[in-house]
């Protein structure tokens, strides 16, 4: 199978690798005793903002001990949680022996665990508890704290959402907590300060709040109207003052409004079955992402940009690229799509069908359900990975760039130096500006090359270049290609490099040109060459 560099499921456990943590087992080790909370409970349980004072204290509490994204990663290995009734044993061990503030705040809003009272009592403030139970992030059971939500660190943020059970994933009005393909949107987000960003379908708003620092003014629509609840208690939570939080289908809420920045994380799975939830798209194949993208330009200012995470398919008979094309065709925008995987139909509702099923009998059946459903639409393959694309003017250009690994770093300053250079690349007016331009290799740059020994000396095999730093692409390369290459140091005009790159290699020098013109546009492309700001 594979890599998948974003998860359908909100977490990267693989079910088959956890074991199923009864009521019993937690009751034994709290010695407590504790009712099930079910899903209509929980929903009909309302969170309201904090006050500036108390929210400002639960962030000072949880930085004091050590809540956050780094060290639940050093302690756990894990950066989005896990259902709370499959929490890695190993991972449960610790958590339950611990008794310092940092385990009972993981334990609670992290795992959706219950605590003893009385013991974090003694480790957390009174204040800080007594603000949690105020606002209904958690509920008291005689001597027992029970969340009501979890609360994740994202970088400095902390963001509410529903807890993570497996049973309440495709209930209508459950708002999902932080997951992978968040986390990659987040990552390759565009950060320089614009005036107002839409966070799309954005849930409890990790990408609204998130970019709140950056924008004057911030709006996260959903149609679930609990997410506006956690969007608005997250907003107070992060002390975001320039945010508003409404609730619609797609663009429906901000209807006749523009934005110079939208971010989307929509329901994009795509099933047999047309079901709205948070995962699933309520259209036939790709026609959720499909309707979305056709109707976001116009929500856009001149210059404006959305980037989305999304899932789309390839007909069989049909060149995908061509067929996203096609939804972009006179739209007036610059595209730019990064597919980071591609599945087959089979391994595809396989992947998605384990995260509810458990059962091999029942999980064939649905399989083959899904499995004929693709076949019968002509599917060959579903496509996951990053569309980007910005309104402008002119000569509307459209580009694919392949990922090669996960994106672990956030890469939005590559995501705009991308722009720049395509926009040199596909510049309609020709290559006389480029010429002129003090082009530069791009730093991290990683060269891999294999050889082997024949004939008492060493011949190669192949030159690898690896970008590392931002969009991470490889590329398979020749001696002419790292010859030019070495020619750009920052200081020379692209016209001189291409003189001395064909003198080198012997060639006439509009020859020279001519190639290494070719050259270089794929590697600006592929972010090997850098355009200067």
């Amino acid at each position: 199978m594979r890599h998948r560099f974003f998860s359908h499921r909100r977490h990267p456990l693989n079910p088959t690798s956890a074991i199923q943590i009864s009521a019993g087992s937690i009751q034994r080790r709290f010695k407590i005793t504790t009712n099930e909370r079910t899903w209509a409970v929980i929903q009909g349980t309302t969170i309201t903002p904090m006050a500036r004072q108390d929210a400002k204290r639960f962030r000072d509490v949880c930085c004091a001990a050590g809540y956050t994204e780094k060290r639940l990663r050093d302690a756990t290995g894990l950066l989005v949680p896990p259902p709370t009734e499959r929490v890695p044993p190993a991972v449960l061990e610790a958590l339950l022996d611990g008794a310092s503030p940092f385990h009972f705040l993981a334990r609670l809003f992290f795992f959706g665990l219950p605590v003893d009272a009385h013991e974090a009592s003694a480790a957390l403030p009174t204040e800080f508890i007594r603000a949690c139970l105020d606002c209904g992030l958690v509920a008291k059971d005689v001597d027992v704290l029970r969340p009501v939500a979890l609360v994740v660190p994202v970088g400095d943020a902390f963001l509410a959402s529903d807890l993570q059970v497996t049973a309440w994933q495709d209930e209508e009005h459950y708002v999902p907590p932080v997951c992978d393909a968040a986390l990659h949107l987040a990552s390759v987000a565009i950060r320089t300060p614009v005036k107002r960003m839409l966070d799309l379908c954005g849930g409890f708003a990790l990408h609204g709040i998130i970019s709140s620092p950056f924008c004057e003014e911030v709006v996260t629509t959903d149609l679930n109207p609990r997410a506006e609840a956690f969007a608005l208690f997250n907003a107070a939570l992060n002390e975001c003052d320039n945010f508003k939080a409404v609730t619609g289908d797609m663009f429906d809420a901000v209807e006749g409004q523009r934005f110079d920045r939208i971010l989307s994380n929509p329901p994009f799975i795509i099933t047999p079955e047309s079901a709205t939830t948070f995962r699933f798209t309520p259209h036939e194949l790709d026609g959720f992402i499909h309707r979305m993208l056709s109707e976001a330009p116009q929500y856009l200012n001149d210059g404006g940009v959305m980037q989305t995470i999304c899932e789309w398919v390839e007909i069989d008979g049909q060149e995908w690229q061509e067929r996203l094309r096609g939804w972009f065709d006179g739209n007036g925008c610059d595209v730019w799509i990064l597919p980071a995987n591609r599945q087959l139909p089979s391994t595809y509702a396989n992947v998605v069908l384990r995260q509810t099923i458990a059962d091999e009998s029942q999980l064939a059946s649905h399989q083959q359900e899904w499995t004929d459903y693709f076949h019968s639409q002509s599917v060959v393959a579903i496509h996951g990975g990053f569309i980007f694309f910005r309104r402008r003017q002119g000569k509307n250009w459209f580009d694919v760039t392949q990922l090669t690994k996960p994106i672990r770093d956030s890469i939005g300053d590559a995501i705009v130096q991308g722009f720049r250079g395509r926009d040199r690349v596909f510049d309609e007016s020709g290559d006389d500006s480029l010429l002129a331009e003090r082009l530069r290799v791009a730093e991290g740059l990683r060269q891999v090359e294999y050889s082997h020994w024949k004939e008492f000396r060493w011949q190669r095999d192949s030159i690898t270049l690896h970008v590392d730093n931002g969009v991470p692409v490889t590329i398979g390369i020749d001696e002419y290609v790292r010859c030019l290459l070495e020619k750009f140091d920052g200081r020379r005009a692209v016209a001189a490099c291409l003189d001395l790159f064909a003198e080198e290699v012997g060639l006439p020098s509009e020859s020279g040109r001519k190639q290494g013109l070719q050259i270089i546009h794929s590697m600006i492309r592929n972010g090997v060459l850098v355009v200067p700001t």
